[in-house]
């Protein structure tokens, strides 16, 4: 009876989570009257997690099936690693995302966050915001502004921000554009290369404005290339974190193992 109980409640929670799951998804299209991107994950996350529960509410049996056993033992020993694993990866990004930066840099450089046409996308202009803030506290530092040219863009992400930073006062001498990257490693890699050619100190010092969410990433993948390196975190719409908190997690992984 007791472990009746304890799977029927292991039911409910994950039709519980599920739900919130779905409706999250469908918050975040209404109050943005788009799919925001990565938002899937969360109702096929939710619709698995209530179809799960809801089997476990209604079909409970004991299972003496000595392979389906070791099997379920094997998915929850991978099911506790992602856990641990993500707390963590989500511990080093809140710690990123609040550090604050001290150093005066070398140069400062935004990230690209995408652009419609050739409009900034809200993302990419809380980065350019909060960079034009630095820029204002540090006139003539050298602002690299990374991000080539996807579909649905007329313009690179590096010009955008450059037109932007230019029609609010800073000097379009001041600016360099990387144009050829397509994600954060190639913002790093493109950039190590730019810097090779116009500055010869081995040692840079290089802050790097993203959002907070990101800075922990941008941080570490710099570092791979050589820089010295401090974040200035860039804010955003706290409704977005848990998507972006969720999908970071998997970037991290995935520039971890794979982005050299």
């Amino acid at each position: 009876m007791k472990n009746l109980k304890n799977h029927k409640g292991r039911g409910y929670f994950l039709v519980t989570f599920g739900i919130i799951s779905i409706l999250y998804f469908i918050i975040c299209f209404i109050v943005f009257n788009k799919f925001v991107n990565f938002s899937q994950f969360f109702i096929i996350l939710g619709t698995a997690c209530v179809i799960l529960g809801a089997y476990k509410i209604r079909f409970h049996k004991d299972n003496s099936n000595k392979l389906i056993g070791k099997l379920l033992k094997v998915l929850k020993v991978f099911i506790c690693i992602i856990v641990i694993s993500f707390i963590f990866v989500e511990g080093c990004i809140f710690v990123s995302a609040n550090a604050s930066h001290n150093k005066k840099p070398d140069y400062i450089m935004i990230l690209g966050g995408g652009i419609s046409g050739k409009n900034m996308l809200l993302v990419q202009l809380q980065r350019t915001q909060e960079a034009l803030k630095y820029i204002k506290q540090n006139p003539g530092i050298k602002v690299i502004a990374s991000g080539g040219q996807g579909r649905g863009e007329d313009i690179s992400e590096a010009e955008a921000m450059r037109i932007y930073l230019v029609q609010h006062g800073v000097k379009n001498e001041d600016i360099i554009k990387e144009e050829k990257s397509k994600n954060t490693v190639g913002n790093m890699k493109y950039t190590r290369e730019i810097l090779k050619k116009i500055d010869g100190r081995k040692t840079i010092q290089l802050a790097v404005v993203t959002s907070n969410f990101h800075v922990f990433r941008a941080k570490f993948l710099a570092k791979r290339y050589g820089f010295q390196v401090e974040g200035i975190p860039a804010p955003v719409n706290y409704l977005l974190l848990p998507n972006y908190c969720v999908r970071e997690y998997l970037g991290v992984v995935k520039s971890f193992i794979f982005d050299r």
